[in-house]
Order: structure tokens, then C-alpha cells, then sequence
């Protein structure tokens, strides 16, 4: 259930008419100067040697960005696999994707500072967002593990001296209803302020059952956040921010439907109850030149549901689970930015809990039973980054980073008791050439990693865990602005050597389970390019395209010799072309 080619192309003759008209009639606004915070140093997105693409709150309305997923559309090499479950999404950017059950992700999302890195509840609601940036490439050096492909970096709304508010009601067919409200002000004013934000979502499923009639996927959502912000002094900012997100939802979607019509015969009824909570804490502390900051975050995903593996009147495999992911975190980090150098150092810990809870039930003794499973991942990384102008024209950035982390597996069903720990180190060196005031290239090399696992249930002779996947990425990009910034065209061009790739691999007499390996080398090569364009005050043009070849060198297992295939769920190429409209009175209209 994945969109391999994403396609959106209108654009009118008329429309092209509108623009060469009013290019002559009068001196059109530039676009907007767009600052990110994606080497976690405020910078002006035309300056940063990385493959960027970001949305800023105007342009999350016009495309009509609902969920993380939706992001997809816009952004080159980049596609969401979906699970069939609400919020259950894995990413994968460039080619590079991590199967679920490893628990990680190729790309790494932060949500106001909280990390998310699995696909449970990865599928985040988007709410009163200030900002969305897309990372692409490995982010090791800043980021750490699991974003050895890209980095998604959501910015929500600061509430501040000014109240404001918003309600959104949105209708569709299947009943689709969803209604969005948002309102923020002061407390207290220059010191205490509060933002509060929620949306309510349902809609009707489109699977029935073949003997009773119900529909048997209906979806409903419900989303809540609260921002407090308190500045006690002008170089002082704290915030506490935190967010609900419930489900109520009907089967899975995924392979419940025949071939030939969309019913299904099943015995047992599947249903998504699963609830996500986030917390964050951020204090931000300007001294002089230095800038402390401080991110405390929490978060609990509860993947609650039941659903029935043979889609079929028997009872071959039905689960009913009730698992618990948590993560804390911790990062405190100092830098300073001057005009001819910046640097900052930093410290990041965060400590995994993941409990497995289900029973599955089964005509056949060999899969029936209940599973109680304890997977904790404590880790550690410290690094720093920095920026030199060497001259006007040229700028050398760096940055280095050391993650250790160990991992624990306990199954009391099985006796199971396992152990590995791993270490990694992430450089990255670029180089900037101002070509001119208005042209910018660079070139990139970084390595990035995504961490190693276990195999409980690896066979007698089979290795128990598997090894870091890593990565070292090579990029030669180049950021232009044209006609007093009102065209922006930004490419990139992208080798990656990719080493010990994670694979899911098939075992002698291995029945269903699923055996990680670490497959030889990989390489994954492409090209990124994008194009903004103000054509009057009212009407912008944008257009990207993307392409990627990921394919394994020498491999092979017991099903076959797959040397010189691509990557599944790596899309070869996608694109997107269109015209956004929005008017001084805030109507707006997007193709």
C-alpha cells in the first residue's frame, strides 16, 4: 500500500498567460527568506549544504497537510510505506527503508525536540505547525542513530503576546469529517503565555463483511495539544509542550480485501485502540554570545488492537495485543554564532521500554500461546559541529560525533535472554563556494548509521543479533536565486556506499519467522531538484523531481540470488508540479 509514482501535474495555458502578463505590469514581492533550524543553529536555508525541503505554515494549508505522510507528495526521494493501521507509517528516503519489526527507522522525525524512530505512531497529526523541515542524506553527526537517510524536524507553534484563533471544519465523501481548532494568547503578557490546539477526525471505512454487511474499517481520531511558554526574563525561554493522540478505529485495511471486490469473510473482528502521548520541555538561555539549550522529552506509544492474520471463517491466527513503547530523552547542547564562525557542542542520552503483551490464538498449537516480551535500548552520544569562513567566497563545516548504546532482550515464554552493545562514530566534512550573492554550491560527505537488533528466534548455527547498517554519503548540491529572489532552484547529486545493509532474510526449514541479516554492500545514487516560483503577489509556482537507484551487490539466501536488485519500497523516480493561489483576503486555491 504504497505510492511508487506520485504524480500531480495541472498547470494551464491561462495560468501561464496570468504569470507572463503581470510579470510586466508591476514589481512583484520575492519569496520569503526561510530560515531553518536543521543544523540545529538558526540559518537561512540558501546557506545550508544539505539536500532541505521545507514547508512553513502557509504552505501546510494550501497542500493540505493533514499527517506526516502527506509530506511525501512534495519531497524528492522520499515515500511513506503504510501498515494498514492509523499512524503506523515507515519511511524511506533515497532508497533506504527499515523493515518494522527492527524497531527503527532509516529516517529519524523530532516533534518539537521528542524523538520519534519507529513507525509506531509514526504517521504524527499536524496541527498548528510553524515549520516542517526534510533532511535529506545521513544526519549521524547531529542526529545520531536511525537517520542514516534524513531527518524530519517539526516546529510547532510558539504562543506569544498576540491572541489568535482558528477553527477549520473540512467534509468529504465516505462521510469524512474533521474539525480543527487552535487558539493561543497571553497569560500573563511578556511572560506567560498559552496554546492550545485539537482536531477530531472520522470517517467511513470501505470493507464489508461478506455475511453480515458491516463495514468493518471506519476510522475516527482524536488530537490534543497544550503549549505553555514562560519568559521570565528576555534571554530566558522555557516551554512545556504536550500532546494526545487516541484512536478508535475499525480493522486493518491492509490485505483484508479480495482480489475481485473489497469484502472480507473473516471470524474475527480487528479493531486500533492504540494512543500515543508526547512531552516535551525546552529551555533555551542566550548569555552573552552562547546560547544554552536544554530538550527533556517523553514519550509512550500503546499499540492496543487485535487483528486476524488469515482474513479467512477459521481461526488459523488471530492476535490480540496490548504493547507499550516508551522513550526518554535528554540533550543539552551549547554553541555561539558569529558572522565569520559558529560552532556548538553537545550531549544526548535517551533510554528505550518496550513491552510485548499479546495472545494469539490458533486452531494450530504451534502458533497459539501468549508472549510476553522486554526489548531496552540505553544510549549515549556526544558531538559537535562548526563552520569557518575561510575566505568570502569559501566556508568549511565540520562535525563529529561518538554514539554508544546497549541493548537487552528478555522472553520469559522462551527463556530468551540476550545482550549487545555498539558503538559508532559519525564524521562530516562539507564544503561552501559562493559563486555569487545569489548562488551558493557545495559539496557533502557524511556518514550516517541506523543500529543493530536481535534474532530471538534465529535457528541452531544462525547468529542471535545483526550488526549496524551504515553508510557514507557523498553530495555535490548547488541553491540559486533569480529576478531579486522570486526563483529559487535548488539540485543535489547523491552516491551512497552502504555497508552491512539490514535485510530481511529467508532461512532453511525458518516457517514464518523473520531472520535480519546483514547483507554485503549496497550503493544508492540519484538526484534531488526543486524549483519555487513567485509569479505575482497572489501566485507561486513550485515543482520538484527525484530519482533513485538503490540496488544490493552480492547477495543471496535460501530463496534466491538478488545481486544487482533494487531495494524494495525504493522508488525509482517521483515528481510533482503545481500552482498555488492566495490572496491578500486569505481565499486560497492550490493544483
Amino acid at each position: 500500500m504504497y505510492t511508487q509514482h506520485r504524480k500531480k501535474i495541472i498547470l494551464s495555458i491561462a495560468t501561464i498567460f496570468l504569470l507572463n502578463n503581470n510579470i510586466n505590469a508591476k514589481e512583484i514581492s520575492s519569496l520569503n527568506k526561510v530560515t531553518v533550524t536543521a543544523q540545529k543553529q538558526s540559518e537561512n536555508i540558501q546557506n545550508v549544504p544539505i539536500s532541505l525541503t521545507v514547508f512553513d505554515d502557509i504552505s501546510i494549508e494550501d497542500k493540505q497537510i493533514h499527517t506526516v505522510k502527506d509530506i511525501a507528495s512534495y519531497t524528492p526521494n522520499l515515500m511513506f510505506f503504510e501498515h494498514g493501521a492509523s499512524g503506523m507509517v515507515s519511511p524511506s528516503s533515497r532508497g533506504i527503508f527499515a523493515e518494522m519489526q527492527t524497531l527503527t527507522t532509516s529516517v529519524g522525525m523530532y516533534i518539537d525536540g521528542v524523538p520519534v524512530s519507529f513507525g509506531f505512531g509514526f504517521d504524527e497529526i499536524l496541527v498548528d505547525v510553524e515549520q516542517i523541515e526534510v533532511l535529506k542524506g545521513p544526519q549521524g553527526t547531529l542526529y545520531g542513530k536511525n537517520t542514516e537517510a534524513g531527518v524530519i524536524n517539526i516546529i510547532t507553534k510558539k504562543p506569544n503576546n498576540e491572541f489568535k484563533g482558528k477553527i477549520g471544519v473540512e467534509v468529504a465523501n465516505d462521510n469524512k469529517k474533521q474539525i480543527t481548532l487552535n487558539a493561543s494568547g497571553p497569560i500573563l503578557k511578556d511572560k506567560l503565555y498559552l496554546g492550545v490546539s485539537a482536531q477530531h477526525y472520522e470517517k467511513d471505512g470501505d470493507l464489508k463483511h461478506s455475511t453480515s454487511g458491516k463495514i468493518v474499517d471506519d476510522r475516527e481520531t482524536n488530537y490534543a495539544k497544550i503549549n505553555l511558554r514562560w519568559t521570565p526574563k528576555d534571554d530566558l525561554n522555557i516551554s512545556l509542550i504536550s500532546s494526545k493522540v487516541k484512536y478508535n478505529d475499525g480493522d486493518w485495511a491492509m490485505n483484508n480485501a479480495s482480489a475481485s471486490k473489497k469484502e472480507v469473510n473473516s471470524n474475527f473482528e480487528g479493531y486500533n485502540k492504540s494512543e500515543s502521548l508526547m512531552n516535551a520541555l525546552k529551555i533555551h538561555y542566550k548569555i552573552n554570545d552562547l546560547d544554552l539549550q536544554s530538550i527533556t522529552t517523553h514519550r509512550t506509544y500503546k499499540d492496543i488492537g487485535a487483528h486476524d492474520f488469515d482474513h479467512s471463517p477459521m481461526t488459523f491466527m488471530h492476535t490480540d495485543k496490548s504493547n507499550t513503547f516508551k522513550k526518554v530523552s535528554q540533550e543539552f547542547k551549547i554553541s555561539k554564532q558569529k558572522e565569520n564562525y559558529s560552532w556548538l557542542v553537545g550531549v544526548y542520552a535517551d533510554k528505550d521500554d518496550n513491552t510485548y503483551n499479546y495472545v494469539t490464538m490458533s486452531v494450530n498449537p504451534m502458533f497459539a500461546g501468549k508472549t510476553y516480551r522486554k526489548l531496552k535500548d540505553d544510549s549515549l552520544g556526544i558531538f559537535t559541529h562548526g563552520s569557518f569562513n575561510i575566505n568570502d567566497k569559501l566556508t568549511i563545516i565540520g562535525g563529529l560525533r561518538f554514539d554508544k548504546d546497549k541493548k537487552t532482550y528478555k522472553d520469559k515464554s522462551y527463556n530468551i535472554d540476550l545482550k549487545r552493545d555498539g558503538t559508532n562514530i559519525s564524521p562530516k566534512i562539507a564544503l561552501n563556494y559562493n559563486i555569487s550573492n545569489n548562488a551558493m554550491t557545495y559539496i557533502n560527505i557524511s556518514k550516517g548509521y541506523r543500529s543493530g537488533g536481535f534474532n530471538p528466534f534465529a535457528p541452531t548455527g544462525y547468529s542471535k543479533t545483526y550488526d549496524e547498517e551504515t553508510l557514507i554519503s557523498y553530495e555535490i548540491g548547488s541553491k540559486n536565486s533569480f529576478f531579486d529572489n522570486r526563483l529559487i532552484f535548488n539540485s543535489a547529486i547523491y552516491y551512497m556506499d552502504i555497508s552491512d545493509m539490514q535485510v530481511n532474510t529467508s532461512i532453511p526449514n525458518g516457517g514464518f519467522a523473520s531472520y535480519m541479516s546483514n547483507a554485503t554492500k549496497a550503493t544508492s545514487k540519484g538526484v534531488e531538484i526543486e524549483l519555487n516560483y513567485q509569479a505575482t503577489d497572489e501566485l507561486s509556482l513550485f515543482s520538484s523531481v527525484g530519482y533513485n537507484k538503490t540496488e544490493f551487490g552480492d547477495f543471496s539466501d535460501t530463496k534466491g540470488d538478488y545481486s544487482g536488485n533494487t531495494n524494495p519500497y525504493a522508488p525509482k523516480y517521483n515528481y510533482n508540479i503545481g500552482t498555488q493561489y492566495r490572496n491578500a483576503l486569505g481565499y486560497y486555491a492550490s493544483t
